[in-house]
């Protein structure tokens, strides 16, 4: 892996780390960011109609949004978090009552607001862009900031979803993200381009040896095909087995005050690989 963090996410302590503020794609794991600007800026039943340029992006992992239709924002993020819309990134990005560009500016807010110095977002979908970019570190900042907030945390926990325009027929999408459906008491996002290769942040709930329970965050960036997955969960029990021996090597920004979130069930299978 080009990169990778760990951390306590409860407390936001760093346990371990590997050139984790080094600027990186970091492909669609940039929508945990585009869920909680359209938290604060998308109304949840929108008056925006989809156009052809959002319901058909230049590069197509899609949720299906039809052209013409509008979506609640419900709908949306449930294209976004699950199967990785591309559509439905820039539909809540066309969804912005001030439009696309401000939709943008808000997301590059929003990440200083939360702390995470080292990401700079140019598209909400997180297609290869110039000038785009973020960190192991800062994806850790987008995760937890995605679990605090109470429109996105829901989404985060759910294997399938409808996605339908208002007033009209829905079909059911699924998550694409493989670490989740292998381990489903975890939440995270993760993502592919070619110049990204695999990215990938996730919370496990994991019992320590003492019989504690932590909740271990993870965030690899540029893994190669194959080894996201495993990768990140081998980090990932490596961490709850070592917890009671790792020293603080950093600090992940505290959550805003008014954060609150619903959190997973502690994973039972602690060493499972």
């Amino acid at each position: 892996m080009r990169a990778w963090a760990i951390a306590d996410m409860d407390t936001g302590v760093l346990l371990a780390v590997h050139h984790h503020r080094r600027w990186l794609p970091q492909a669609s794991t940039i929508k945990l960011l585009t869920a909680v600007t359209a938290a604060d800026r998308v109304p949840a039943m929108p008056q925006h109609r989809i156009t052809r340029a959002e319901a058909h992006p230049q590069f197509c992992t899609c949720a299906g949004l039809r052209v013409g239709r509008r979506y609640s924002r419900a709908a949306s993020l449930t294209g976004l978090l699950l199967p990785s819309g591309n559509d439905a990134a820039e539909a809540l990005a066309g969804s912005d009552p001030h439009g696309h560009a401000a939709f943008i500016r808000a997301m590059n807010a929003t990440a200083r607001r939360l702390g995470a110095t080292d990401t700079h977002a140019v598209t909400p979908s997180g297609l290869t862009a110039a000038g785009a970019h973020s960190s192991a570190r800062d994806l850790l900042v987008l995760l937890r900031a995605a679990q605090a907030n109470r429109v996105v945390a829901p989404f985060l926990h759910k294997a399938s979803g409808p996605v339908g325009p208002l007033h009209g027929p829905s079909h059911v999408v699924y998550r694409a993200t493989d670490y989740i459906n292998i381990y489903p008491t975890a939440e995270g996002k993760s993502g592919y381009t070619t110049p990204a290769l695999n990215t990938l942040v996730v919370e496990t709930p994991m019992y320590t040896p003492a019989g504690r329970m932590h909740r271990i965050g993870v965030a690899t960036l540029g893994s190669p095909s194959g080894y996201s997955t495993s990768g990140t969960r081998a980090l990932t029990v490596w961490a709850a087995h070592n917890y009671d021996r790792l020293r603080r090597v950093g600090q992940l920004p505290h959550l805003p005050r008014n954060a609150r979130g619903g959190h997973a069930s502690p994973d039972p299978t602690l060493g499972v690989r």
